[in-house]
């Protein structure tokens, strides 16, 4: 074999060689955007069950809620509207009878009260910013707190299961200041920005130590109404010094 073939043989063998591994290049490069492309599918399917399951889910709870306050209304409100009618009637006989009616008229009034909040239409009109003002008017009437709502921008658009889930779950750390932090004022600050919605919800009461574990419901039904709506869910507070939660939301696709 002369230099001639040599050459001409070791140049072919490069070029099929150098072919062989582009070929195989391409080969890996296809497979994996393959791969990637169904992975990315297979993640927009379990996204949409997830949404579906949980508009199925939201369904069912304001249908319940709906059906509970009813209930409420109609059966156990109606015995109490009768039994403090009887209690009036025999006030007389019995100094501690008025006690007993007095009572039962409280209980009514908290009655109708849940029973309205459960069966509420306005959750579906209202934009979240007016829900809050409802809300803070109830609570500022009883002298107990002072509750102020602020919205620096314009409403947020949201879908209306998120925008009841929101509501609901700022409604819980209203009623665990009032319950459990002394406290005598309440902020909530309405924000957005770009296409996320940030709810700062504040209070001046006496905190409590977030290390250690908590038992109470109350935690936990606004960390798991934050999860349901894919919402940031940071909460701070230390003894002495209030409690502070912070909720981001995207708003805007």
């Amino acid at each position: 074999m002369g230099k001639t073939e040599i050459v001409t043989f070791i140049v072919l063998t490069s070029i099929v060689i150098a072919v062989f591994f582009s070929a195989m290049f391409i080969f890996i490069m296809q497979y994996r955007r393959k791969k990637i492309e169904q992975y990315q599918k297979e993640s927009e399917v379990q996204e949409e069950h997830k949404q579906a399951l949980l508009s199925v889910e939201l369904q069912i709870q304001q249908q319940t809620m709906q059906h509970i306050g009813r209930e409420i209304h109609d059966s156990v409100g109606q015995k109490l509207t009768l039994a403090s009618l009887y209690t009036k009637q025999l006030q007389g006989n019995d100094s501690k009878i008025a006690e007993i009616g007095s009572i039962i008229d409280e209980s009514l009034t908290e009655l109708r009260q849940l029973s309205k909040s459960l069966t509420n239409p306005g959750l579906a009109k209202l934009s979240l910013y007016n829900l809050l003002l409802e809300e803070a008017s109830r609570v500022n009437t009883t002298g107990i707190c002072y509750i102020s709502i602020e919205q620096k921008e314009p409403a947020a658009e949201m879908p209306q299961s998120d925008k009841n889930i929101l509501f609901r779950l700022l409604q819980e750390f209203i009623q665990n200041s009032l319950k459990h932090a002394g406290c005598r004022k309440i902020n909530i600050g309405l924000g957005k920005k770009e296409g996320v919605l940030q709810v700062i919800a504040s209070d001046d009461g006496k905190g409590f130590d977030t290390t250690i574990a908590s038992t109470g419901i109350g935690l936990q039904n606004m960390k798991r109404r934050a999860a349901q709506i894919n919402a940031d869910y940071q909460l701070f507070s230390e003894p002495g010094k209030g409690t502070r939660l912070i909720l981001q939301l995207p708003v805007e696709k």
